[in-house]
């Protein structure tokens, strides 16, 4: 078995869970692993710059969605072909592991580290004029973005509730607005209150956004929320059990690549981007997710 290098964020907003505790975790299932603590982005590539042999070693981070996407933007970005990759939750959110039914328990979730069962995952790309990131999980265009870039100025103590709170902050002013994307075989400009670019199943919270996202098909499924903001609050809640595809104002679409053609806000795994114009592209099978 190879040897598993631990990136444990400290900023998660999750359970307080300390060195000690990992370790501990750890060694009573007899997992050979090295452990790190990481408070920047700097730091897991710093990390990776040095454990950067995929036939060496295993990849994990403990927290949510926002340190799953810094382990893979920084495996992706250095160039580390098809790495194995998991995660220990312990963060506000991890809602890619949803996809897998990966308990949501950190103590619970440690067992999947001792089997060497993989899936063989996509991966997202976004870029704009000052900037480029990878995304494992859903992107948003449009409403739920702008709450996310709302969430991210909240002070520490408020941390913990940041999503809910934002959201809404931002509904009292929300509304439907022109919103563009497009490919060279598709285009949809209209209005819209939000548009999610899926490339799992689940987001915030656990809200089953997109039940028939296949994580290896080299496509993301995108749904444009055609609707005003009151008939939009009644998706949302039709989109916590995924119930919303049935929705003729929710318009579906397969893409493995789209523009944003407008200078809407973005967000991608929970952590916010920047502004359209934008283009966003898959990398079809591109690490092996560890299930």
């Amino acid at each position: 078995m190879k040897t598993i290098v631990i990136i444990h964020n400290l900023n998660s907003r999750g359970k307080n869970i300390n060195e000690e505790f990992v370790r501990e975790l750890l060694n009573k299932k007899g997992i050979k692993f090295h452990y790190f603590q990481t408070k920047q982005i700097s730091d897991v590539d710093e990390i990776i710059n040095k454990y950067n042999n995929p036939s060496e070693f295993q990849y994990c981070s403990i927290g949510g969605d926002g340190s799953l996407n810094a382990l893979v933007n920084s495996l992706m970005k250095n160039n580390i072909i098809m790495p194995e990759v998991s995660c220990l939750p312990g963060g506000s959110g991890s809602d890619f592991i949803r996809t897998f039914a990966l308990p949501q328990n950190i103590e619970e979730a440690v067992e999947h580290l001792i089997h060497d069962n993989f899936y063989e995952v996509d991966v997202g790309l976004i870029k704009n004029k000052t900037d480029a990131k990878y995304f494992i999980n859903v992107l948003n265009i449009g409403f739920l973005a702008s709450t996310v870039e709302v969430s991210e100025k909240f002070p520490n103590l408020f941390r913990a509730f940041r999503y809910p709170l934002s959201f809404w902050i931002k509904i009292i002013t929300a509304r439907a607005k022109e919103m563009t994307i497009s490919n060279d075989k598709y285009q949809f400009k209209g209005m819209a209150f939000n548009i999610c670019v899926c490339n799992a199943q689940y987001f915030g919270g656990g809200w089953n956004i997109s039940p028939k996202s296949s994580l290896q098909d080299g496509l993301f499924n995108i749904q444009v929320f055609a609707v005003t903001k009151l008939k939009a609050m009644h998706i949302f809640f039709l989109a916590k059990k995924g119930l919303h595809l049935k929705e003729s104002s929710v318009k579906l679409k397969r893409l493995s690549q789209l523009t944003v053609n407008s200078k809407d806000p973005i967000e991608i795994d929970g952590d916010f981007f920047g502004y359209g114009p934008a283009e966003i592209f898959i990398k079809k099978r591109a690490i092996r997710f560890k299930i």
